[in-house]
Protein backbone atom coordinates (compact mmCIF):
# COMPACT_ATOMS: atom_id res chain seq x y z
CA UNK A 1 0.00 0.00 0.00
CA UNK A 2 1.22 3.75 -0.69
CA UNK A 3 2.14 5.27 2.71
CA UNK A 4 1.55 8.49 0.86
CA UNK A 5 -2.09 7.92 -0.74
CA UNK A 6 -3.21 4.66 0.31
CA UNK A 7 -3.37 3.18 -3.44
CA UNK A 8 -2.35 -0.16 -3.79
CA UNK A 9 -0.03 -1.49 -6.39
CA UNK A 10 1.53 -4.97 -6.74
CA UNK A 11 5.74 -4.38 -7.37
CA UNK A 12 5.85 -6.29 -10.39
CA UNK A 13 3.04 -2.99 -11.92
CA UNK A 14 5.55 -0.76 -11.39
CA UNK A 15 8.08 -2.65 -12.62
CA UNK A 16 6.41 -3.56 -16.42
CA UNK A 17 4.59 -0.14 -16.11
CA UNK A 18 8.11 2.39 -15.48
CA UNK A 19 10.53 -0.07 -17.51
CA UNK A 20 13.37 0.44 -15.45
CA UNK A 21 15.39 -1.27 -12.40
CA UNK A 22 14.27 -1.27 -8.78
CA UNK A 23 16.10 -0.58 -5.77
CA UNK A 24 13.90 -1.96 -3.00
CA UNK A 25 14.12 -1.50 0.64
CA UNK A 26 12.45 -3.12 3.47
CA UNK A 27 13.12 -1.19 6.92
CA UNK A 28 11.44 -0.50 10.07
CA UNK A 29 11.48 2.20 12.34
CA UNK A 30 12.23 0.58 15.13
CA UNK A 31 16.28 -0.70 13.84
CA UNK A 32 19.04 1.90 14.05
CA UNK A 33 20.29 -0.12 11.51
CA UNK A 34 18.05 1.17 8.68
CA UNK A 35 18.78 5.03 9.14
CA UNK A 36 22.00 5.07 7.23
CA UNK A 37 20.51 3.07 4.55
CA UNK A 38 17.06 5.02 3.95
CA UNK A 39 19.00 7.85 4.07
CA UNK A 40 21.37 6.64 1.28
CA UNK A 41 18.13 5.65 -0.64
CA UNK A 42 17.20 9.21 -0.43
CA UNK A 43 20.56 10.80 -1.73
CA UNK A 44 20.76 8.09 -4.75
CA UNK A 45 17.43 8.77 -5.29
CA UNK A 46 18.07 12.52 -6.24
CA UNK A 47 19.65 14.36 -9.14
CA UNK A 48 17.73 12.76 -11.64
CA UNK A 49 18.62 9.58 -10.68
CA UNK A 50 14.92 8.45 -10.54
CA UNK A 51 14.10 8.66 -13.82
CA UNK A 52 16.73 5.74 -14.49
CA UNK A 53 15.93 3.47 -11.02
CA UNK A 54 12.67 3.63 -9.16
CA UNK A 55 13.70 4.10 -5.77
CA UNK A 56 11.17 1.98 -2.96
CA UNK A 57 10.99 1.98 0.54
CA UNK A 58 8.83 -1.11 1.84
CA UNK A 59 7.74 -0.87 6.09
CA UNK A 60 7.29 -3.34 7.99
CA UNK A 61 5.83 -1.50 10.57
CA UNK A 62 1.88 -1.89 11.71
CA UNK A 63 1.67 1.44 12.56
CA UNK A 64 1.31 3.86 9.54
CA UNK A 65 1.58 7.00 11.63
CA UNK A 66 5.07 5.38 12.82
CA UNK A 67 6.46 4.78 9.50
CA UNK A 68 5.36 8.48 8.13
CA UNK A 69 6.98 10.36 11.55
CA UNK A 70 10.73 8.37 11.20
CA UNK A 71 10.70 9.61 7.26
CA UNK A 72 10.19 13.15 8.66
CA UNK A 73 12.93 12.54 11.31
CA UNK A 74 15.37 15.69 10.79
CA UNK A 75 18.83 13.80 9.74
CA UNK A 76 21.29 15.91 11.76
CA UNK A 77 23.46 16.23 9.62
CA UNK A 78 21.80 17.34 6.56
CA UNK A 79 19.29 19.12 7.95
CA UNK A 80 16.47 17.58 5.93
CA UNK A 81 13.50 14.99 7.00
CA UNK A 82 15.48 11.65 6.39
CA UNK A 83 13.52 11.34 3.08
CA UNK A 84 11.79 13.98 1.61
CA UNK A 85 8.74 12.70 0.91
CA UNK A 86 6.99 15.72 -0.44
CA UNK A 87 9.82 15.89 -3.03
CA UNK A 88 8.27 15.82 -6.59
CA UNK A 89 9.75 15.85 -9.82
CA UNK A 90 7.45 16.28 -12.72
CA UNK A 91 4.55 14.44 -11.03
CA UNK A 92 7.03 11.30 -10.07
CA UNK A 93 7.57 11.04 -6.52
CA UNK A 94 11.99 10.59 -6.09
CA UNK A 95 11.29 7.57 -3.40
CA UNK A 96 8.05 5.83 -3.10
CA UNK A 97 7.00 4.67 -0.03
CA UNK A 98 4.89 1.59 0.59
CA UNK A 99 3.85 -0.57 4.21
CA UNK A 100 3.49 -3.96 3.98
CA UNK A 101 2.52 -6.38 7.07
CA UNK A 102 3.49 -9.87 5.60
CA UNK A 103 7.00 -9.65 3.83
CA UNK A 104 6.62 -11.72 0.26
CA UNK A 105 8.00 -15.37 0.40
CA UNK A 106 10.48 -15.00 -2.59
CA UNK A 107 12.94 -12.47 -0.76
CA UNK A 108 14.01 -14.41 1.93
CA UNK A 109 13.96 -11.67 4.20
CA UNK A 110 16.03 -12.14 7.43
CA UNK A 111 16.61 -8.68 9.02
CA UNK A 112 16.76 -5.43 8.11
CA UNK A 113 17.22 -3.26 6.54
CA UNK A 114 16.68 -5.42 3.24
CA UNK A 115 17.70 -4.28 -0.11
CA UNK A 116 17.28 -5.45 -3.45
CA UNK A 117 17.69 -4.66 -6.54
CA UNK A 118 15.50 -5.93 -9.38
CA UNK A 119 15.64 -5.26 -13.19
CA UNK A 120 13.49 -3.48 -15.98
CA UNK A 121 12.10 -7.08 -16.64
CA UNK A 122 11.30 -7.92 -13.07
CA UNK A 123 14.28 -9.96 -12.30
CA UNK A 124 15.36 -10.41 -9.35
CA UNK A 125 19.43 -8.81 -9.58
CA UNK A 126 20.56 -8.88 -5.97
CA UNK A 127 18.73 -9.68 -2.78
CA UNK A 128 20.38 -8.59 0.47
CA UNK A 129 23.88 -9.21 1.67
CA UNK A 130 25.19 -9.03 -2.05
CA UNK A 131 23.91 -5.66 -2.23
CA UNK A 132 26.69 -2.82 -3.11
CA UNK A 133 26.20 1.13 -3.13
CA UNK A 134 28.89 1.34 -5.08
CA UNK A 135 27.27 -0.83 -8.11
CA UNK A 136 24.68 1.39 -8.13
CA UNK A 137 26.80 4.28 -8.31
CA UNK A 138 28.28 2.46 -11.35
CA UNK A 139 24.70 1.37 -12.81
CA UNK A 140 23.49 5.34 -12.48
CA UNK A 141 26.44 6.78 -14.02
CA UNK A 142 26.18 4.25 -16.98
CA UNK A 143 22.44 4.30 -17.38
CA UNK A 144 22.86 8.53 -18.00
CA UNK A 145 25.21 8.02 -21.33
CA UNK A 146 22.98 7.79 -24.25
CA UNK A 147 22.63 4.17 -25.10
CA UNK A 148 19.86 2.05 -27.17
CA UNK A 149 17.62 -0.33 -25.52
CA UNK A 150 19.46 -3.23 -25.87
CA UNK A 151 22.69 -1.72 -24.95
CA UNK A 152 21.05 -0.82 -21.24
CA UNK A 153 19.32 -3.96 -20.55
CA UNK A 154 23.28 -5.48 -21.16
CA UNK A 155 24.74 -3.17 -19.20
CA UNK A 156 22.06 -3.89 -16.24
CA UNK A 157 22.49 -7.87 -16.81
CA UNK A 158 26.65 -7.29 -16.90
CA UNK A 159 26.27 -5.11 -13.32
CA UNK A 160 23.68 -7.35 -12.10
CA UNK A 161 23.30 -11.00 -12.95
CA UNK A 162 20.44 -12.93 -12.08
CA UNK A 163 19.85 -14.52 -9.34
CA UNK A 164 20.41 -18.36 -9.01
CA UNK A 165 17.66 -19.68 -6.87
Amino acid sequence: MDLETGDRIWLTELVERTAKPTVLMFYATWSTACDPEVELIEAFSKAGHHRLVNFVLVNLDQNIGDAMAYLDTINPSTGLPRVCRNYWDENIPTVMHFGCAEVPEPYGLQNVPHTLVIDEHGILRRNGDDFDWGEIAGLLHHLKEPKSKSALSKLASFFFPAVST
